[in-house]
């Protein structure tokens, strides 16, 4: 039996015989050279993150972030069988989204490594020019010799990418001891979409933070941020969980139990809740949750679980079987006034 392996395509058996993972080639970057001189609707693809590409590229090249290419074929890119030359910084991402494109049945696929090795001509161009929108930088401070440092956390990395950069508060902070910094986090919106960012700040020696922020990025890529919440990791599970109700945060004293921290794992969450019996206000959470239902007379501002699946929050009084949740911290009247008056939507975060 005579058989071949393309490229850094593998072969793979089965029960029926044999199958072969789609495959891209490697190439020399004298080799893309040469296949960049022919007429023949090639295509040059830099992967690299779009500042990346801002600050030198290939000429002609077009740019499709690694992070961004997922299992649907990019617009960029409508002929699977069209030559595709693919290139990032130091060959890693290139390889990678090489493979992806192989997977979806790209047959033309070379990678030919990374642009620090390149020798042949690159163009700059202000990024503004090719990423088109307003980045978002967050600013940390920090110290040596103990100051808290600082992960990112992106939900989709397609949509969104960052840079750090970090700026000593004095000139002569290498002669000093605890010298104070800024950790600044820059980030550029690579696709339109959502997602949610977590900056994780730790420290030996002061609080360990997690900021949770929702970053939109709209068709002009500029980016926006919002700050969902701040959760202390070593504190209480009752400082860890906020109230919003059409906008507006309520104080509340969650219980400790099961039910709420299967809560905090969907935040942030949106409920919208309706009106029901003229003492309360209840909607849907998507699921079920744990629960340990009891039979409970309630009051006004107690928060609780029906059901498993549904989150009740009372300005009067009912007999039910619930699982306690929480406890608004307001008056009767000042509830009755809150959600009396119509239906209510109450965010979690």
């Amino acid at each position: 039996m005579m058989f071949s392996l393309f490229g850094c395509g593998m072969q793979k058996l089965d029960g029926d015989g044999m199958v072969y993972k789609p495959a891209y080639v490697s190439i020399s970057q004298d080799e893309a050279k040469l296949m960049m001189k022919d007429e023949d609707g090639h295509v040059i693809v830099d992967v690299r993150r779009a500042d990346e590409y801002a600050q030198g590229h290939i000429p002609g090249a077009i740019l499709i972030p690694n992070e961004s290419i997922t299992d649907t074929p990019p617009e960029e890119l409508t002929d699977k069988n069209q030559i595709i030359l693919v290139y990032c910084r130091t060959g890693r991402r290139s390889k990678e989204a090489s493979q992806k494109l192989a997977d979806m049945g790209y047959v033309n696929v070379y990678e030919f490594g990374g642009i620090e090795d390149w020798t042949g001509e690159i163009v700059t161009e202000e990024a503004s020019d090719n990423v088109g929108g307003e980045k978002a930088k967050l600013s940390f401070e920090s110290f040596d010799g103990g100051g808290p440092d600082f992960n990112v956390l992106i939900a989709d990395e397609g949509i969104v990418s960052y840079e750090t950069e970090v700026k000593y508060h004095s000139s002569d902070h290498g002669e000093m001891n605890g010298s104070g910094f800024d950790k600044i986090i820059t980030f550029t919106g690579i696709k339109p979409g959502e997602t949610t960012v977590v900056v994780e700040e730790r420290s030996p020696i002061a609080d360990n933070l997690d900021h949770k922020y929702r970053v939109t990025v709209d068709e002009e890529l500029n980016v926006q941020f919002e700050l969902l919440s701040v959760k202390d990791i070593n504190g209480d599970a009752g400082e860890s969980m906020l109230l919003v109700i059409d906008g507006e945060e309520y104080p509340v004293e969650w219980e400790e139990n099961e039910s709420v921290e299967a809560l905090k794992e969907l935040c942030p969450l949106t409920v919208k809740m309706s009106m029901y019996g003229g003492f309360e206000q209840v909607g849907s959470l998507g699921e079920s949750l744990l629960r340990n239902d009891e039979q409970i007379t309630t009051g006004y501002g107690d928060i609780v679980l029906y059901s498993g699946n549904q989150i009740v929050v009372f300005y009067g009084s009912n007999s039910w079987e619930y699982t306690r949740l929480g406890h608004i911290d307001m008056t009767q009247e000042e509830l009755t006034e809150l959600l009396g008056n119509g239906d209510v939507e109450i965010t979690l975060e």
